[in-house]
């Protein structure tokens, strides 16, 4: 693995952390996730979020019609979710990336997207609560429900349940990618 942790929060993850706030909820597995994400650094050292604008454009999408959050709020929300990226330790902006190529063997075009944003992005994880919406191609199970690996020409990216993932970032151990 590089110096720098590459990690890709799905979509999910991002709202679940955001509903938990909501109910006052204090160290769920998605807040200590993005909670990671906010601050660049975990137990595994330095993290860079790989995030795509098509992806922040989804979740604007899904606070303000699906969570109800007034579109002001969710673009300072979201404007902060570009920023923890661009501010990472590898400094790298959210991504243009555009889906369609049908390289990615998923059926679901949004999933498809976040495939392919870990993918331009060489991320090394893939955090999402829809593990099983990502088992397609080449995709190889350890355990089911919990992780898996997808191979991609520049390396392999590591597909895990956010139960699962905290619970690395707590241990300060992951499975060698």
């Amino acid at each position: 693995m590089s110096a720098i942790l590459r990690l890709c929060l799905d979509l999910n993850i991002w709202c679940g952390e955001l509903i938990a706030e909501q109910r006052g909820r204090r160290g769920t597995a998605v807040q200590q996730l993005v909670e990671i994400a906010r601050s660049g650094q975990s137990t595994l050292g330095p993290v860079q979020i790989i995030i795509s604008w098509g992806m922040i454009n989804r979740l604007r999408k899904v606070y303000v019609q699906d969570l109800q959050i007034p579109g002001a709020i969710a673009d300072t929300l979201l404007g902060a979710i570009a920023g923890y990226a661009a501010l990472g330790p590898a400094g790298m902006n959210p991504m243009l990336t555009l889906g369609g190529t049908g390289v990615v063997p998923l059926t679901d075009t949004e999933d498809a997207h976040v495939l392919e944003t870990c993918i331009a992005g060489q991320a090394h994880i893939l955090v999402t609560a829809n593990f099983k919406d990502f088992l397609a191609g080449d995709v190889k199970v350890l355990e089911a429900n919990r992780i898996a690996f997808y191979p991609f020409p520049k390396g392999q990216l590591l597909i895990g349940h956010p139960y699962f993932m905290a619970e690395c970032f707590r241990q300060g151990e992951i499975i060698p990618i």
